[in-house]
This record gives structure tokens, sequence and C-alpha cells, in this order.
């Protein structure tokens, strides 16, 4: 699921991004050639708009939200559904993201590359370092890689 352009416009979600990057607003602010209020309304707005895009993913999914952080990107919650740990990501590289805690059967799955690819991206979007052999174990490991690294920051 993507994150729909009708939560944050464009420009929020390349100021969140240098946020959450840990960029200064007066910094953004020269980068962008705006003001620091700009930056900061802009930052405000972009953080509501993922915290209410968060809570929809997860209403959706019928996620118990146990934890919310817009900042970051992160919702950790329980899917009541299927009884298991549940994170929704945010970035601007992938958009919406819902990752189930699961053992999956990666070798036999057409989805493989695609679910390595956004995980990588994802890792990569949130500075998460791996180790060279890291990045060649199957997805659902990975994920777990993920969820931990993610549970740290959160």
């Amino acid at each position: 699921m993507a994150l729909s352009s009708g939560y944050i416009t464009q420009k929020q979600a390349e100021i969140w991004e240098f946020k959450r990057k840990g960029c200064s607003e007066s910094d953004i602010a020269r980068k962008l050639q705006v003001t620091r209020q700009t930056v900061h309304k802009a930052a405000d707005l972009a953080n509501m708009g993922i915290e209410a895009a968060l809570a929809e993913a997860a209403n959706l999914n019928k996620i118990r939200i146990e934890k919310t952080d817009a900042a970051k990107g992160i919702l950790v919650g329980r899917s009541i559904e299927f009884r298991m740990p549940v994170i929704v990501t945010f970035s601007s590289r992938n958009g919406l993201q819902v990752w189930y805690k699961h053992e999956g059967d990666c070798v036999h799955c057409e989805r493989i590359q695609k679910c390595k690819d956004t995980l990588l991206a994802e890792m990569e979007a949130r500075n998460i370092q791996l180790k060279e052999d890291e990045k060649s174990i199957p997805p659902s490991r990975l994920a777990e890689l993920f969820f931990k690294s993610l549970l740290r920051e959160s």
C-alpha cells in the first residue's frame, strides 16, 4: 500500500525526510531557500499527516496500536486477526508499508525479490547497516533484522 498524496505534499515529505535524517530546521530552510518558520510548519503538517496515515493503515489491517512515532515514520502494534507483531512504516522512498512478523517460505514465493528489494531500500533509507553476508539472507530473516533495528530506535 502506498501513502496517497492526500496525507502530505511532496514538499512536506521532503522536509520530513530531512528532519528524520537529523537536519536542523535552519539547515533545511537554507537548503530549500525558505524560512525556518515554513520548514517548522511543513514538518508539523507532515507529522500529522504521517500519523494519520499510520493510524489508518492500522485500522484497515486490524492492528492494535502499541506505539506510534510519526517523526520516524513507525507504528508498532499487534494484528488482532493474525495474533502477531506488526510494524507499519512510512518512508519517502517506499511510502506506507505493513510488515507482519512471521516465518515466511521465501524460497517458494513469487514475490521474493520484491520483498527483498523493498526491505533493503527501507533499511538503506533508515541508515540501517548490514554486513555483506546479511544482504543475501531470505526476506523473512532480513525482516527480522529490520524489526529489531526499528524496535531499538523507537
